[in-house]
């Protein structure tokens, strides 16, 4: 039992208590929800930086013409299923692990691409050779495509501004970026993969191929 005259006191002391209880709780809920709120400002980051790299959804694609593994000159008609096709902007299939293994991914989902009517390829700065070397070792039967002359990644608008120096390896790869385009050459969708253009952490994640597939089922 509190003696009478400590009463004001302790109850000071409860209120102080709840006040800290409170906090507490706030403080907790907002470390909670802090991991939810940053990936919705990331992926609101990527759409808007999607919608300002390369052509916007419903423009013309530019018109091109790069030369696949084989050395073939192919353009959009030779690489559209009934719906279109989807290319795959791309780094380098010679160095960049993370655009081999989504190479992978998209060899694996193929069928699926098929099934929806949408063709598919990989489209990278690498020589023709280069691709040929890296589609006999990984036994890959996707159209891979080398824009060595980056006619089609400058067509595009889609380098990567962070390798600017000419004399850097990389100078001229683009940012991982895939469009969707219709038989009829309109761009239907843009798969922009991660938020931060220009930064060397912004191309690792990159979106799945079901994710794709899902979009352009889904009208």
């Amino acid at each position: 039992m509190v003696p009478a005259n400590l009463g004001a006191e302790a109850l000071f002391l409860t209120g102080e208590l709840s006040m800290l209880r409170t906090f507490a709780a706030l403080a907790l809920a907002a470390f909670t929800l802090a991991p939810a709120i940053a990936q919705e400002s990331a992926a609101d980051a990527a759409m808007e930086a999607a919608a300002e790299f390369g052509p916007e959804v419903g423009t013309m694609a530019p018109a091109f013409t790069v030369l696949d593994a084989t050395g073939t000159s192919r353009t959009l008609a030779d690489l559209s299923g009934p719906e279109g096709a989807v290319i795959y902007f791309n780094r380098s299939l010679d160095w960049c692990p993370i655009c081999l293994r989504q190479t992978l991914e998209i060899e694996a989902a193929l069928e699926g691409f098929e099934a929806a009517g949408w063709g598919v390829a990989v489209l990278t700065y690498d020589s023709s050779d280069t691709l040929a070397r890296v589609a006999d070792q990984r036994q890959l039967t996707v159209t891979l495509l080398g824009d060595n002359s980056l006619e089609a990644i400058d067509a595009f608008d889609v380098r990567d501004p962070i390798y600017a120096d000419p004399d850097h390896m990389a100078h001229g790869v683009p940012y991982p970026i895939a469009f969707a385009i219709r038989s009829d050459g309109t761009i239907a969708a843009k798969f922009w993969h991660e938020a931060g253009l220009g930064e060397q952490r912004g191309y690792a994640t990159r979106i799945s191929t079901a994710d794709v597939i899902a979009t352009l089922t889904a009208g």
